[in-house]
């Protein structure tokens, strides 16, 4: 069997698990989940904190780098980021692929929260905006994160968005500088949205760098001088894993260790 049909199989049977194990925190997660978009921040007037976010980095994937922050900070709500497919709930979770989002989806029951905000997806598909996407997105709280088996590991939020995919916007010739500066503006919603529901610890990554074609290096600098700004989040780790063809572990390590 192949590494693709594995992951079909696996997913699948997941899924099943999940069905059949978590429904009533499933259900739940979906009715506290709340949707955002651009016009909820318009009024927001700029607040000043006094306190700066702690910012680190960890070779390991996202739930690894969560579950190590919460067995350290055990009574502080951890939040993670979810590098979502903007048109699919759980991008190609069903179809074999392995990407973070699908990952995640292995791991949780996030692929069947997802599932129910037909009308967010919908709505995403009709306002692609040359694919530099929209800022949107869910909040998700006590998502349930599990061994392969179903037993519980922890329960995390996750912050459902997605990066703006500079290699399809390039086609519709968006600048590179464009759709940087659209991808520093998406990562101050997420950043507002960790803060506005009053979370602790926040796992975030090499978001866009990669498949979506933006550098590893731009977007560990504009991560970082978004969280240069005050901020009562208190943790912030950049969970990045290595993958082919790029070199995202010694980026984010150097610029965050």
């Amino acid at each position: 069997m192949g590494i693709v049909a594995k992951r079909i199989a696996m997913a699948k049977s997941h899924l099943k698990i999940m069905e059949n194990k978590y429904t009533n925190e499933t259900n739940l997660s979906i009715k506290q989940s709340k949707i955002y978009s651009p016009k909820d921040f318009l009024q927001k007037p700029h607040i000043k904190y006094t306190h700066y976010a702690n910012l680190s980095f960890k070779e390991e994937n996202t739930a690894h780098a969560a579950n190590n922050l919460k067995n350290i900070y055990p009574n502080l709500k951890t939040a993670i980021l979810n590098f979502a497919d903007y048109l699919t709930p759980g991008g190609g979770y069903l179809n074999g692929s392995g990407a973070q989002e699908e990952v995640l989806c292995h791991e949780s029951n996030l692929y069947s929260v997802l599932t129910n905000f037909t009308d967010f997806y919908q709505w995403n598909r009709e306002h692609i905006n040359h694919h530099l996407y929209q800022n949107r997105a869910i909040y998700s709280p006590n998502i349930v994160f599990t061994n392969l088996d179903g037993t519980l590991v922890n329960k995390f939020d996750v912050i459902t968005c997605a990066a703006p995919c500079y290699n399809r916007a390039n086609f519709d010739n968006i600048s590179y500088r464009t759709a940087c500066e659209v991808l520093q503006n998406r990562m101050y919603f997420v950043k507002t949205i960790a803060e506005e529901n009053h979370v602790n610890n926040l796992i975030l990554g090499a978001w866009g760098a990669g498949a979506f074609g933006f550098r590893g290096k731009e977007v560990a600098k504009m991560w970082h001088q978004i969280w240069a700004e005050s901020s009562p989040v208190e943790n912030v780790c950049f969970a990045v894993i290595e993958h082919i063809s790029t070199n995202n572990v010694d980026i984010f390590e150097a610029e965050f260790s």
